[in-house]
């Protein structure tokens, strides 16, 4: 739900009426900002919202009275990391697992597009949002699922390139030409990428060996696609490892690893069904030769993943010449 407020109290925060949800931070800001008063009633100080979009990343600059927003997660457009950086005020930060970031003022929080996420802004605020696509991201760094919601002090190091990196592109947005759009977009993805590296460095190795371990456990999957009888169980017992390990592990993950496994099973039954080799075989038995035991089910499954039925992608496969 989106929430509204201009108390400065957290505790009257928790009484505020519920009304829509907000599909992004920014239209959630935009509406606090629009019922925000002027704290002091000076023009520098002055509620606003505005937003620039450089190349491919979007960055947003808010400041109003204390509030609290609530927006849903953003599962339709393009995955992305937002770099919250809160430049003054105080700031708890809440996402639908629960983590919780506490910030003051200079400090910021990597949050990501597909999770709902509560703000609380305990004061007059000011802040800006850096929005980078998550596959960009992720071409930089593996392990930037490891620096998420954890408060990040903005006084030193990258983090403070960063602050004043934004404070400078705020300064002179109205003189940025699009000829500029790539490199700046570029320049930003590499800091929030710098970023993650400051926040996650004691991590190292916990990040090192929770990447070795989804490897063997996606090994193993792999070779055992054709089991029907492969289970969370059964791959924790081969790898030596609990259930609760692996669902840690892949917590987050684009997708739990039985929803991985489930995949993989539907790509590797479209391709043989798409190979003029395996054109006198059924569809039924290419679905249970890679570990699918009910036809119905992988006919619903198929076509959901798909968007057409199992035998379109036959109609659909070349013959060899």
């Amino acid at each position: 739900m989106l929430h509204l407020t201009n108390s400065s109290s957290l505790a009257k925060v928790s009484d505020i009426p519920k009304e829509e949800v907000g599909p992004s931070i920014l239209w959630a800001l935009r509406r606090l900002v629009a019922t925000s008063p002027e704290i002091p009633r000076d023009p520098k100080n002055a509620p606003f919202a505005a937003t620039q979009d450089i190349g491919r990343i979007e960055i947003g600059w808010a400041r109003g009275g204390p509030g609290r927003i609530q927006t849903a997660p953003d599962v339709a457009g393009t995955a992305q990391v937002t770099a919250l950086i809160l430049l003054a005020g105080r700031a708890v930060i809440t996402d639908d697992r629960g983590r919780v970031a506490v910030l003051n003022g200079g400090d910021l929080c990597l949050l990501r597009s597909d999770r709902a996420v509560e703000l609380v802004l305990a004061d007059a605020f000011e802040l800006a949002l850096v929005n980078v696509p998550e596959e960009d991201l992720g071409k930089r760094t593996s392990i930037w699922r490891a620096a998420l919601m954890k408060p990040i002090a903005g006084a030193v190091g990258v983090p403070a390139v960063l602050l004043d990196a934004v404070r400078s592109l705020q300064r002179w947005r109205d003189t940025l030409g699009p000829s500029s759009s790539d490199g700046l977009a570029d320049a930003f993805i590499d800091l929030v990428s710098a970023v993650v590296c400051f926040a996650a460095p004691a991590n190292a190795d916990c990040i090192q060996r929770s990447l070795y371990h989804r490897e063997r456990i996606k090994r193993f999957a792999q070779e055992n696609l054709r089991n029907p009888e492969l289970t969370v169980e059964r791959i924790a017992e081969a790898v030596s490892l609990s259930p609760r390990q692996i669902h840690r592990l892949f917590a987050n993950e684009a997708m739990s690893l039985m929803r991985w496994v489930w995949v993989q099973r539907l790509e590797n039954c479209y391709r043989e069904l798409r190979d003029s080799a395996s054109a006198k075989r059924s569809i039924s038995e290419i679905a249970y030769n890679w570990g699918f035991n009910d036809q119905a089910h992988f006919s619903r499954a198929f076509r959901k993943h798909f968007g057409f039925p199992p035998r379109d992608a036959r109609v659909q496969a070349v013959p060899d010449a």
